[in-house]
């Protein structure tokens, strides 16, 4: 399937696709549907001689598995709901060291927490960061070094002001 072929294709039949997604989803799902389908024809490569028919079996498949995620996803959702897990100190402790953690993050500049983002949410090693900021490794590995202590100082801060504020004064005691 050659992308001219595509784009034909695409051209030909996408309204067709979307007004059959419409009359059963919402507008934005619809269009989802529509791309959906037309990356399953890049992938497949190749087109049945009654291509409209076919793409909206496609389509029809599509919005099946759509339905049935959405499904699984209600009853999961109802499943905690119902049955929420009991929090453990654990769980109590954890949660109050993210939340110092967060605060200690929105301490930092811009460009340090998006270099601890990178780092830990996108589980990035040093190179992969240089890449994404577009520097040198060298360059990265100096913003990594200096993000992280900066984050380190921001993160005793805050946890030096909870135990102080945690300390009983005079008068209370």
């Amino acid at each position: 399937m050659t992308p001219a072929r595509t784009e034909e294709l695409f051209a030909t039949h996408a309204r067709a696709v979307h007004r059959y997604a419409r009359a059963r989803l919402p507008a934005a799902e619809a269009e989802d549907v529509v791309a959906e389908v037309f990356a399953i024809v890049w992938r497949k490569g190749e087109l049945p001689d009654n291509p409209r028919a076919w793409l909206l079996a496609v389509a029809r498949r599509v919005m099946a598995n759509q339905a049935r995620a959405r499904q699984r996803r209600t009853a999961l959702v109802e499943r905690v709901r119902t049955h929420p897990a009991a929090a453990s100190a654990d769980d109590v402790r954890l949660v109050g060291e993210l939340d110092e953690l967060r605060r200690a993050l929105d301490l930092l500049r811009p460009a340090d927490r998006e270099v601890i983002a990178l780092l830990a949410a996108a589980e990035l090693s040093t190179a992969e960061v240089a890449q994404v900021l577009g520097c040198t490794t060298a360059v990265a590995a100096t913003r990594v070094h200096r993000a992280r202590r900066r984050l380190r100082a921001a993160y005793e801060r805050l946890t030096d002001e909870r135990l102080t504020d945690e300390r009983p004064t005079e008068e209370g005691a």
